[in-house]
């Protein structure tokens, strides 16, 4: 039998964020719960909303690569519901695009604080996502308009008939092959299906340096994840997983605390496993990391800063993570862990309930997609 609904997807113009969300839909496929189309889809949807700290809007022209479009479609009344996915790490940023054409918006980094000023019409459609990772699926199927979608949408997009024209087009295809190479890297949610017990007192922090060293943001958070290396090194040296993952910056800035642990994804994803007890901070514009959802994949003791994202179920101090605020705070947590055996099973089985009931991505897109079919009927 047919399932009741069809989602169309629409290639969006990347795909690092938005495999999460195909990830899902392919998933739900294979259950013969969703019929799924895949539409290549070249459009430049141009046009971002932005709000500042101080309640103002503004607009502008850019795009907003991180929003990716799709239809679900009742397949026996015809009823048809547009709804988006922005997984961009800025909460005050909003596609243009979504906000007209669409009936949802689920909102990766969600914070209310900026949905007030909105027009009525806008911030009532706007939902917080949750947790996100990137993933795909052993059941994705024509994966090759993917590809095509991603070339041509950001060929379009970058095109100007000037005379850097065949210069900006080759720096667009070779961007854009560097792009789905990296996909291509992109672990199985198979990988994240099971988990082990780490070993008793192994402490992961493994992280990155971002680009633009000398934005004020990118700073801070280059120097709290350093600060807290040396602070773990000092004090767990023969415990302590992690450090800087390698690059032009992290070389240059902080070379003694790069990562003593391999960062190609598959290996790096052995070791979490393996591992006890895991640090987390901040993603950029204080965006919720990848690595918080796949800490708790893995059922890790996390003794994380708090996130500020909105999460459609929030996670609770001393239930599935420890809190901390200073350097004081982390180490007293990794103190209490390693002294309470049942307090660390007690995080690390509540942490892995939690991914399986809010983030495991079948079980996200399945509750956004009930959510639309639900305010549909009303």
């Amino acid at each position: 039998m047919k399932p009741k609904y069809t989602i169309i997807i629409n290639t969006p113009q990347e795909l690092n964020h938005s495999s999460y969300i195909q990830t899902g839909l392919f998933e739900l496929k294979r259950m013969g719960i969703i019929d799924l189309k895949i539409k290549i889809n070249a459009n430049k949807r141009l046009g971002r909303v932005i709000v500042s700290n101080t309640g103002e809007i503004t607009e502008t022209k850019q795009a907003h690569p991180k929003t990716s479009f799709y239809k679900l479609i009742n397949n026996i009344d015809k009823n048809e519901v547009f709804f988006a996915c922005d997984l961009y790490d800025f909460a005050n940023h909003f596609s243009k695009e979504a906000l007209e054409k669409c009936d949802f918006i689920f909102k990766r980094s969600y914070d209310h604080t900026y949905l007030e000023t909105l027009p009525k019409k806008y911030k009532n459609k706007i939902y917080p996502l949750g947790l996100t990772f990137g993933v795909h699926s052993n059941y994705k199927e024509e994966f090759y308009k993917f590809l095509i979608g991603l070339f041509l949408s950001n060929t379009i997009l970058s095109f100007k008939l000037d005379r850097n024209v065949f210069k900006t087009l080759r720096k667009t295809v070779f961007a854009q092959k560097r792009h789905w190479d990296f996909i291509n890297t992109t672990r199985n949610l198979d990988r994240f299906e099971d988990y082990i017990d780490g070993k008793d007192k192994t402490i992961l922090f493994q992280t990155r340096c971002f680009l633009h060293e000398n934005d004020i943001d990118v700073k801070q958070i280059h120097q709290q994840r350093y600060a807290i290396i040396k602070l773990l090194q000092k004090n767990y040296s023969d415990y302590f997983l992690g450090g800087f993952v390698p690059s032009k910056i992290s070389k240059e800035k902080y070379g003694d605390a790069l990562t003593n642990v391999p960062s190609e994804p598959e290996k790096y994803l052995d070791v979490l496993k393996n591992t006890k007890i895991v640090i987390y901070t901040r993603g950029l514009s204080n965006s919720p990391a990848w690595k918080m959802a796949e800490y708790l994949s893995q059922g890790k003791v996390i003794i994380a800063e708090e996130l500020t994202t909105d999460l459609p179920v929030p996670l609770e101090h001393g239930k599935e993570l420890l809190l901390f605020n200073t350097d004081e705070e982390l180490i007293l947590n990794i103190k209490r862990v390693l002294q309470d055996e049942k307090l660390g099973d007690s995080l690390s089985k509540n942490a892995r309930n939690y991914f399986e009931e809010h983030v495991h991505p079948t079980k996200n897109v399945k509750r956004i997609l009930d959510l639309m079919i639900s305010k549909a009927k009303n």
